[in-house]
C-alpha cells in the first residue's frame, strides 16, 4: 500500500558502500559540514543530518563542492525570487500545477541506484502553462522533501510529451531555461543520469535545441527518444513504473494523492522555509559575479558528470 512513509524508499547502506564510506567516515564528514555551516553567519540554519549527507553525496564526497553547493541551497532564492517566492505548495498556483501535470518522483531504485521521475501534463491547454510554478513545482518543492528523505546516485527522468503541445514550447523563454540549467548546476549538482522522452511530438527538434543551447555534448548524449514503449523498457525496468505505463506501481493519479498528504505533513517546514533568508551582509567572502552575474551573461553549457 503506498503510503507518505514508503514514498521514496532508498538504500543508504548501499550508496555508501558505493562510495566506499563507513557510518564512522560519513559521520565524521556530516560533522566537518556542520560545523563550517556554524561558523558561516550568513546562512539562516544548520542544515539536517540527512541533508548533509544528501548533498555529500551529490558531490561525491567533496567537501568544498557540498560546502558551495548547500551554500547556494540557500542563497538561490535570493538570486531567482521568481522560482523561489510564494511557491509554497499549499498554495493555490501550486495547487494548481498539480491539477495539470504530473511530477511524481517513484519509489523503488533502479540496480544503479538510480531514481526514476515521471513527467506526464494532463491538460493540452497551453494557458494553462506557468513555467516558472511548474519549475518551482520541481525544483523547490519536490527537493526539498528529497534532500531531507531520499539518497540515490543519480536520477533519470522520463517525460511523456502525449499532451504538451507547441503553445508549450513557445512560452520557454531563454532566460528560463537558463535559470533552470543555473540550478541543476549549482544546487542539484548535475546528477541527471538519463533523459527520456516519450510520445515526442513532431516539433521535437525545437526542444532539443534548448538542450543543447544549454547543456554539454555529455548530456546530449544522455537524451534518449523513444519510438515506442518498448523502446523505454530496454532501458528502463518496466516494473518500476507507475500502471499507466504497465508497470507494477501505483497510478500517477495515486501516486499524485500520496504527495499531495506528503506536501500537507511537511507544510511547517514549507513554511519555515519561506522565511529563510541569507544575510549577505554577513557572508565572509562575497559571492563572485563571475559565478553569478557571468553565467547569466553568456550562453554558458553546463557539465554533467
Amino acid at each position: 500500500m503506498l503510503t507518505t512513509s514508503n514514498l521514496l524508499l532508498t538504500d543508504r547502506r548501499k550508496i555508501r558502500e558505493e562510495w566506499k564510506k563507513s557510518e564512522f567516515q560519513l559521520g565524521v564528514e556530516i560533522d566537518i559540514i556542520r560545523k563550517w555551516c556554524k561558523t558561516q553567519k550568513h546562512l539562516p540554519e544548520i542544515p539536517c543530518d540527512n541533508t548533509i549527507e544528501y548533498f555529500l553525496t551529490n558531490c561525491k564526497f567533496s567537501i568544498e563542492k557540498t560546502k558551495q553547493n548547500l551554500d547556494m541551497y540557500y542563497t538561490i532564492p535570493n538570486l531567482l525570487p521568481e522560482m523561489y517566492e510564494n511557491k509554497h505548495p499549499c498554495r493555490d498556483n501550486m495547487q494548481m500545477v498539480k491539477e495539470v501535470v504530473y511530477m511524481i518522483p517513484l519509489p523503488r531504485l533502479t540496480e544503479d541506484l538510480h531514481r526514476i521521475t515521471v513527467v506526464k501534463f494532463k491538460d493540452s491547454d497551453p494557458d494553462l502553462f506557468v513555467p516558472v510554478d511548474y519549475s518551482s513545482f520541481l525544483f523547490r518543492n519536490i527537493f526539498e522533501i528529497k534532500n531531507r528523505e531520499d539518497l540515490t546516485l543519480g536520477e533519470i527522468f522520463v517525460i511523456d510529451f502525449k499532451y504538451f503541445k507547441f503553445g508549450h514550447v513557445i512560452k520557454i523563454s531563454p532566460l528560463f531555461a537558463k535559470n533552470c540549467a543555473f540550478i541543476l548546476e549549482k544546487v542539484w549538482s548535475n546528477r541527471l543520469r538519463e533523459l527520456h522522452f516519450i510520445n515526442a511530438p513532431v516539433y521535437i527538434d525545437r526542444i532539443m535545441a534548448l538542450v543543447k543551447a544549454f547543456f554539454s555534448k555529455k548530456l546530449q548524449e544522455r537524451v534518449y527518444i523513444h519510438s515506442d514503449m518498448e523502446e523505454l523498457f530496454k532501458m528502463v525496468p518496466r516494473e518500476l513504473l507507475p500502471s499507466d505505463y504497465g508497470g507494477q506501481e501505483p497510478s500517477l493519479d495515486e501516486f499524485q494523492r500520496v504527495w499531495s498528504e506528503k506536501f500537507e505533513e511537511n507544510k511547517e517546514r514549507f513554511t519555515t522555509l519561506d522565511t529563510l533568508k541569507v544575510n549577505e551582509s554577513l557572508r565572509p567572502e562575497k559571492l563572485e559575479n563571475s559565478e553569478i552575474l557571468g553565467y547569466h551573461g553568456n550562453f554558458k553549457k553546463i557539465e554533467v558528470d
